[in-house]
């Protein structure tokens, strides 16, 4: 069931995109029924328009179509409004311009719409995803996805808005709030990007880094992270030796493990020092995000 909220925000973009596929691309719409999707299962199609939203709801717009969807939409575009008669048959640069000045022109009428309505709700600028990695970004940290077909002559696509769970749920549940420091510790400096990137994608961006266990260990005394990702295997000092340090001094700051191995004996070691968990590496972009966040959300000490 869809809040009241909710629906005076969906309404102008569904109204806006009919209109302008008509207005712009010649094309006649219609649009379904909402319904919820289940996140775990929710796909890339292939290409999409973002415009995140915040304030009274917390999340992200997508106009999101498959691959024939968006190339049966921009070469109308073209043709209707160019008078070309060409057809692309790719997402070349000319279609990406044109499918742009679509996106933009729906999501800035919407979003000018409902800002004149005071809903206590503020948009960001629109941006587009074309691969999977950047979706699996913004679903590490959906609680929901709203979803509303969108028929036109030559197919379908969607209109979907990511629900993002509350951003002070975390802080309020004993999870590591948003604003939270975090310690990344791996002698990878490629690795440790990765993490950095991860965490930025699902609202954390309070990041600090360290080479090695001994400056883990110097930083956790200087800094007071909130939670350390700390890597098993370094030079100079190893994770665990550095783990063993910080208990000494520490017993309270949530540890994450990082390991490319899966030694049963070296994850009970650390589990008798008192870690909040542990990741194999490496973090892929479809699932790390959500690992990451789920540690964030309930880190064991």
């Amino acid at each position: 069931m869809l809040t009241d909220l909710q629906l005076m925000t969906i309404a102008p973009f569904i109204d806006e995109t009919i209109r302008n596929l008509k207005a712009m691309c010649g094309l006649s719409a219609s649009s379904g029924d909402p319904f919820l999707d289940d996140v775990e299962k929710f796909r890339f199609k292939g290409y999409a328009v973002a415009a995140p939203t915040r304030g009274k709801i917390n999340g992200v717009i997508l106009l999101h179509k498959y691959i024939e969807t968006a190339l049966t939409i921009g070469n109308r575009l073209r043709h209707h409004m160019l008078s070309e008669i060409d057809e692309h048959e790719e997402i070349n640069e000319e279609m990406q311009v044109a499918l742009a000045e679509w996106g933009n022109t729906i999501i800035g009428n919407a979003t000018r719409f409902l800002s004149d309505k005071n809903l206590g709700i503020t948009f960001d600028p629109p941006y587009f995803i074309t691969d999977t990695e950047n979706l699996n970004s913004l679903l590490a940290h959906a609680s929901e996805v709203i979803s509303i077909p969108i028929h036109i002559d030559a197919g379908r696509f969607y209109f979907n808005y990511i629900l993002n769970r509350d951003d002070n749920a975390d802080a309020e549940s004993g999870g590591i709030p948003k604003d939270g420091k975090i310690l990344i510790v791996d002698d990878s400096a490629f690795s440790r990007s990765v993490v950095k990137k991860y965490l930025k994608a699902i609202g954390y961006e309070n990041t600090l880094e360290a080479a090695n266990g001994r400056q883990a260990v110097e930083m956790n005394e200087t800094e007071r992270p909130d939670i350390i990702f700390l890597d098993y295997v370094m030079p100079e000092m190893t994770g665990f030796e550095a783990l063993q340090r910080i208990r000494l001094a520490d017993k309270k700051v949530p540890i994450v493990m990082c390991t490319s191995i899966s030694d049963r004996n070296a994850i009970a070691e650390c589990r008798a020092l008192g870690i909040a968990g542990y990741v194999i590496k490496p973090l892929t972009a479809d699932e790390g995000p959500r690992k990451l966040q789920a540690l964030l959300r309930n880190p064991r000490r």
